[in-house]
């Protein structure tokens, strides 16, 4: 575990300079950090299409797909409140 942790400080440390270099703007990195992302989702289906037909068209476990569809699902809790209520 601990070098996972090193690899994470890395990257981190990697994608600032990256930032800094091309002179972003907070918006522009977040951009660039989600096309990232994107960039990783789209790799993870497709690795599991590959292996969804060596396995035949096995279908996976419910579990599994829990976490995947459960990213889309936006904020949890109810911390929002009306102006009224924040008074």
């Amino acid at each position: 575990m601990p070098g996972e942790n090193k690899n994470l400080e890395r990257m981190l440390v990697d994608l600032l300079d990256v930032k800094n270099k091309h002179n972003l703007d907070n918006d522009g990195f977040m951009v660039l950090l989600g096309l990232i992302n994107l960039m990783g989702i789209i790799n993870l289906m497709e690795d599991r299409a590959a292996l969804g037909k060596k396995e035949s068209g096995a279908r996976r476990a419910a579990p599994e797909k829990v976490p995947f569809m459960n990213m889309f699902a936006g904020p949890r809790g109810g911390g929002h409140q009306s102006e009224e209520e924040g008074k």
